[in-house]
């Protein structure tokens, strides 16, 4: 096995949330520090709505009302980006949006050669061409003496930046920063491309054209998700709609780029992968070898003939930067292989014609294999100096090593995982000897142990279709919110083999439960692959996908680490998860002919659930679906119906889109009354009896006819007697009104109405608020009370139990302990334990044995 160590994140949910919601979902919300309803709520369906109001940036106000005012006096606005991806997006969006506005913007970026930032040569020149204003995006916040430069030219700069401030802010006309300590602005991550949106929000909105600023949106998120920021509030909400809009840009570049790439781009839902590694590198590329500008170019130009030529070209300059990339990554590798460099602390690689735009790329790389951290240099031999990029692993903050021999640099900066720095050639060595022993006498033996973070375990059946949308939920995911790593236990693998052209993938299938999930996934797995093919019961962690082959949905697990099965399967987990379970749930059937909603029926086999239609046989269940509603079934009694959702026309066939919710029609033939109770009764409890306090109260209200007041608290069945009462009026056709502030369950709902006052023209009240008891004269009810009321003509009835000796309360119940009654727990388990309460023998029980006793 490789030599990783699985951490389990905490996985347990906000088990106070309201919301219906699946439990694994709550968890993984849990582990993105999402726990309130209203985050939750938010997060599953973000808006446009929920983007806070630019105007809590501190200085956007004042640099909307400076624009404006140029566009009045005719003076001239230049933006002045970076060269990477966030630069250029950032302004691509500035000159589009400011162009729609009728503005004349002009724009400024520097060549990789000309270092990051401002500078001064630049601002000169942008002075000599009648420049006014300047709009940084992407920089500035860092260039005090530039700037002061720029005021001594007569220029007015306002800065949009999303960098740290580390020198306090700059002399500028306005700075806009989500990271100002000032800023009313909730969110401080924003990327550069995000900060300059908001500003053109606010002039958008001042100028009464808030709507029209979105169509950039595809743009925003491009640049958001390749400068690699948390994909959380703002910066989720723009990548979301933005990838919406992909393939319908507004800008024609970025539309005919997106034909030119994605075949299926008219049906495919665009990811954040599909940003990160195929669009952004595109632009990147640009920017890395030659002029970035070329890049802005594609996003604003509106000639078709223009937008090929550029495509072409930055197509060629990626596919230059992947040789170029690949082939630096083949030599350092070599050089760190024949020297032996992997024994280590820290891999440093300097060499004559590495090219600098690459080399961050490849330290990247470097790192993924060796787990250590990575310097890669470029030696300038005319120049005197190597030029690095650094990459970090968790536990050794590279800024902090590099801050301990400062004295070494020509210059440097970054922060804990990613740095860089210039230094002179004669000094390598030195280097190379000193951070090695700076990072032997600080990262631990740990932290050289690849971690695998795990979000939750899941039972094998919870890989469907349902799952899978409800996981599509959360996304975008990429940094900050990352596509979830999940664990299956103690599973069966079979047909290894090795895949892809050189044979450097394995493809398994996985076994579980007697589920299968076939033609699994490793990439890059070819070093562990005569180990592999040896096992049989293994632990996997994997990532899930839905994909789409001949018009039916397909599960896909894609591994990221395999070991020998490490913890032995609580027995309580399998039950815990199945009573958990949230419905409805959907699945989806594939079949020659369009279907309606016409006496669609489960019928349930052995190992199978069967779906009839007009009572013929239409086809089976997948195996995940009909497993989970078996085991309910089986393990709870529930009863199941289904409807159909959609009815999707597909080339191969009708994609029949399910809902499967739990059935509470209750039915019953009885006459008389002693039957209907008895036929009510297994319904709702089936082989178990009712409690003391629920046949005091039945037996006051149906044997004695007298209405009743209950006293008791919660946890003892109260719902079973309501659920009673409202189904007997309901057999005989008779209405029942509850008259209550709370929400009652499902089945509850699903049999009297509710109301928060009183309403003539019901056979039956039920009360558990404070009202004016007199309404309820000559009517038949039940009030549900904390306290005691002494209501003439009303029957008290006031819960008094003793729980025996032999039974233990305990508070804190967890799945690990067994042995516990729970109603976690399945019908035959509970009559189990039921049976040794009455012997005497001692038993743990949660507060669920109140409802029994």
């Amino acid at each position: 096995m490789r030599n990783t160590r699985w951490i389990y994140r905490d996985m347990e949910s906000n088990s106070n949330s309201k919301l219906n919601i699946d439990r694994d979902i709550l968890n993984l919300l849990n582990n993105r520090n999402v726990t309130k309803d209203e985050e939750i709520y938010s997060f599953i369906n973000p808006s446009l709505d929920n983007i806070e109001s630019p105007s809590l940036l501190k200085d956007v106000d004042k640099a909307i009302e400076r624009i404006i005012q140029a566009k009045e006096s005719g003076e001239e606005i230049w933006i002045y980006g970076d060269y990477d991806v966030d630069g250029i997006t950032s302004t691509s969006l500035c000159y589009l949006a400011l162009s729609e506005l009728d503005f004349i913007p002009k724009y400024y970026i520097p060549l990789r050669d000309e270092g990051y930032g401002l500078n001064k040569d630049a601002i000169r020149y942008i002075a000599s061409q009648g420049g006014k204003i300047i709009i940084t995006v992407d920089c500035g916040i860092s260039s005090h003496s530039e700037i002061e430069l720029a005021n001594s030219l007569g220029i007015d700069v306002i800065i949009t930046d999303h960098h740290e401030i580390n020198n306090g802010n700059p002399p500028a006309f306005a700075v806009i920063n989500p990271k100002r300590i000032d800023n009313e602005f909730s969110f401080k991550s924003l990327a550069g491309v995000g900060t300059a949106f908001m500003l053109m929000l606010a002039l958008f909105e001042k100028l009464g054209k808030r709507e029209e600023i979105f169509k950039y949106l595809d743009i925003v998120a491009i640049g958001t998700v390749a400068d690699i920021v948390p994909l959380m509030e703002e910066n989720r909400i723009f990548t979301k709609f933005g990838m919406e809009k992909l393939k319908r840009s507004h800008s024609l570049g970025i539309s005919m780029l997106i034909k030119k790439i994605f075949e299926d781009y008219k049906t495919r839902k665009f990811t954040t992968y599909d940003i990160g590694f195929i669009i952004a590198p595109i632009f990147n590329a640009a920017g890395r070898l030659e002029d970035a500008k070329r890049a802005v170019e594609l996003f604003i130009e509106k000639d078709h003939r223009v937008c090929s030529k550029i495509i072409d070209e930055l197509l060629t300059k990626n596919s230059e930067r992947k040789e170029i990339q690949e082939l630096i990554l083949e030599k350092a590798t070599h050089k760190i292989e024949s020297k032996k460099l992997f024994e280590n602390s820290v891999l440093v690689v300097a060499e004559e014609g590495f090219h600098h735009g690459v080399i961050g790329i490849v330290a990247s790389k470097i790192l993924d294999r060796y787990y250590k951290p990575t310097i890669i240099m470029e030696i300038k031999k005319d120049e005197g100096i190597a030029t690095a990029s650094c990459r970090s692993i968790e536990g050794f903050n590279i800024i902090e090593a590099l801050n301990s021999m400062k004295e070494l640099f020509v210059k440097y900066g970054g922060h804990a995982g990613a740095a860089g720095f210039s230094i002179e050639i004669d000094k390598i060595e030195e280097f190379s000897k000193r951070i090695n022993e700076y990072a032997k006498n600080t990262i631990s033996e740990t932290s050289l142990i690849k971690p695998v973070k795990i979000d939750i375990s899941i039972p094998a059946y919870k890989i469907s279709y349902d799952f899978l949308e409800k996981i599509s939920t959360l996304e975008p995911f990429g940094f900050g919110n990352p596509s979830p790593l999940f664990v299956l236990r103690d599973c069966e693998i079979s047909g290894v083999r090795a895949i892809g052209k050189e044979k450097n993938h394995i493809m398994l299938n996985v076994k579980k439960d007697n589920m299968e999930i076939k033609n699994c996934v490793w990439f890059n797995s070819e070093d562990i692959f005569n180990e592999i093919v040896t096992l049989t019961k293994v632990d996997i962690v994997f990532k899930l996908k839905l994909e789409v082959y001949k018009d039916r949905y397909q599960y896909k697990m894609y591994i990221e680490d395999i070991q020998l099965p490490q913890i032995k399967e609580n027995y309580n987990e399998k039950y815990y998860n199945l009573y958990n379970s949230v419905f409805p749930l959907e699945t989806v059937i594939y079949t020659r002919k369009k279907l309606d909603n016409n006496d669609l029926k489960l019928v349930y086999q052995d190992n199978e659930v069967d779906l009839t239609h007009n009572r013929n046989y239409l086809t089976t269940l997948d195996n995940q679906t009909s497993y989970l509603l078996l085991e309910l079934r089986k393990n709870y009694n529930y009863e199941f119906k289904v409807t159909i959702k959609d009815v999707i026309l597909k080339e191969e066939n009708y994609n029949i889109h399910l809902v499967i919710d739990k059935d509470y029609e209750f039915n019953s033939y009885s006459i008389k009354q002693n039957e209907l109770f008895r036929d009510i009764k297994n319904f709702l409890i089936g082989e178990f009896n009712y409690n003391s306090i629920q046949k005091k109260t039945l037996a006051s209200i149906f044997k004695e006819k007298k209405n009743s007041v209950l006293v008791a608290s919660k946890g003892r069945g109260i719902n079973t007697i309501l659920e009673t009462i409202s189904l007997y009026y309901k057999s005989l056709e008779e209405r029942v009104l509850y008259i209550t502030d709370s929400t009652p369950n499902k089945r509850l709902l699903n049999t009297l109405e509710v109301s928060d006052e009183f309403i003539e023209g019901y056979s039956f009240y039920i009360v558990d608020k404070e009202i004016d008891y007199s309404l309820l004269d000559n009517k038949r009810a039940l009030i549900i009370s904390n306290k005691k009321l002494e209501l003439s003509n009303f029957n008290e009835i006031v819960d008094e139990y003793d729980i025996p000796n032999n039974i233990e309360i305990i508070d804190n119940f967890s799945i690990e302990q067994e042995g516990v009654f729970s109603n976690i727990l399945p019908i035959r388990e509970k009559k189990l334990l039921l049976e040794r309460i009455k012997k005497g023998e001692k038993v743990k029980c949660t507060k669920d044995i109140l409802a029994y006793i």
